[in-house]
């Protein structure tokens, strides 16, 4: 446990610069986000890759950034500034102003910083600022260079949502190890988005079923911050092999246990812990997001992951695990059309959560977070959460390939963000249902 006082003394030394394609992308084109984009709006995705000494062995800070002007010339979008239209519909002016680079040093190691498992910590290695109020003067993308004592790295990421959701997020880090390492140099300019056409709002589909998963908010003007009705808070825990498999045979039992994926049975033990921990307002519908298969499409950035809503009938509380589970994989209903169309009814004016608005649950198992490499070494650690999460929480699932099992089964990192008044019951709910162990409640 590390003491506030700590806190402050743990990241010095800190530097601020830019960094943008090497080449000129163009006058006057132009990224118009779609309805999902701007759905996504008001959250950012945080992340933090953990490198040990053996990977950053060489590596200067002069490398990584001279290695960026190659990549961003394939991801130009993530160095423009937003802007509106007269009617008030934002889009991206790819005017390569850049992205963001922070230097820093930590006075701890990186395995000691891994010891405390404690992600509320992550936030120093992550330099982090809304969009707006000066959308012209605000970068979508924050990316912080923390080197440890012990000659490790962190590298600490802060992505504006609209831009592209975790899977697009994460390859197109991937894509820039490529670089990097000197896999890939300059390539042939490629525009991913035709600079037409921001005025010409789709039509909705007459009788369109609203989303349930989609949720409006109060205008928040030119400052895309969530404004949340309670503090909340964020935690994590981590799942090591064995208890993912332990877990997963206590539903299902030995026969049973290839039928339902470990996401669902997870989500399924979390909804009821959830349920119990908010003393009798028990949610009845939440909101799962998950991989589209087909995407993210090389050099593309999109906001395509598959968002669903499921809803009980019944009690959660009182619900038997394998039919909560077993719900959640026959029941899902699809809604990325219907959130398309809501939001751009109105031109894309108005202002959207889906992270929140129900408790969300976002399948990040899949991902390819240690596809990025540095010196031929994947990271000791990923960790990723969302900032602005509406009050109703979400729960993300991450790999943790660090810890396997012989059965194949590998680890998970669960990362939590609920109402700060829940968050204590919630934890206590986790242990008695073995998700968390004393340690994990005392940190």
């Amino acid at each position: 446990m590390v003491s506030c006082k700590e806190d402050q003394n743990l990241v010095y030394d800190i530097k601020l610069s830019s960094a943008g394609p090497g080449r000129i992308t163009g006058s006057d084109v132009i990224h118009e986000p779609n309805g999902m984009d701007l759905a996504m709006k008001l959250p950012y995705l945080k992340g933090v890759y953990f490198f040990n000494s053996q990977a950053c062995q060489g590596l200067t800070i002069m490398q990584i950034k001279g290695s960026m002007f190659y990549w961003l010339n394939d991801y130009y979008t993530v160095c423009g500034r937003f802007q509106r239209t007269e009617a008030g519909r934002p889009y991206m002016k790819c005017n390569d102003c850049g992205v963001r680079i922070v230097e820093a040093r930590c006075s701890k190691t990186v395995d000691e910083w891994l010891e405390t498992r404690d992600c509320s910590l992550d936030n120093l290695l992550i330099y982090h600022s809304p969009i707006g109020p000066e959308l012209f003067f605000s970068p979508s993308l924050y990316m912080q260079v923390i080197n440890f004592k012990c000659g490790g790295m962190s590298l600490g990421i802060s992505w504006a949502h609209i831009i592209g959701d975790v899977y697009s997020a994460s390859e197109c880090l991937n894509s820039w190890g490529q670089f990097l390492a000197g896999l890939k140099s300059y390539g042939p300019l490629k525009l991913t988005k035709s600079p037409t056409g921001l005025e010409d709002s789709k039509s909705p589909s007459v009788g369109t079923q609203e989303p349930v998963s989609l949720k409006q908010v109060d205008p928040v003007g030119d400052l895309w911050v969530t404004a949340n009705d309670c503090k909340m808070e964020t935690f994590s825990f981590h799942l090591s092999a064995s208890q993912v498999s332990q877990l997963h045979s206590r539903i299902w039992g030995p026969s049973g246990i290839a039928k339902i994926p470990f996401f669902e049975s997870l989500c399924a033990i979390m909804w009821q812990c959830i349920a119990k921990a908010k003393d009798g307002l028990e949610p009845k519908v939440v909101t799962l997001c998950k991989k589209d298969p087909n995407n993210p499409k090389d050099g593309i950035l999109s906001n395509s992951q598959i968002i669903s809503s499921v809803k009980a009938d019944s009690s959660v509380v009182d619900a038997d695990l394998q039919e909560l589970a077993t719900l959640l994989v026959d029941q899902a209903t699809e809604e990325n059309s219907q959130i398309e169309e809501v939001v751009e009814k109105d031109n894309g004016v108005f202002d959207y959560i889906v992270y929140g608005a129900n408790l969300t649950f976002v399948d990040l198992e899949e991902t390819n977070f240690y596809g990025l490499e540095w010196n031929g070494h994947k990271p000791e650690a990923v960790h990723y959460s969302i900032q602005g999460v509406g009050d109703e929480g979400a729960v993300m699932v991450l790999p943790w390939p660090k810890d396997s099992g012989t059965d194949g089964n590998i680890g998970r990192i669960v990362v939590v963000t609920l109402p700060e008044n829940e968050v204590v019951k919630l934890r206590f709910e986790l242990q008695k249902n073995g998700l968390m162990l004393e340690d994990d409640i005392d940190s």
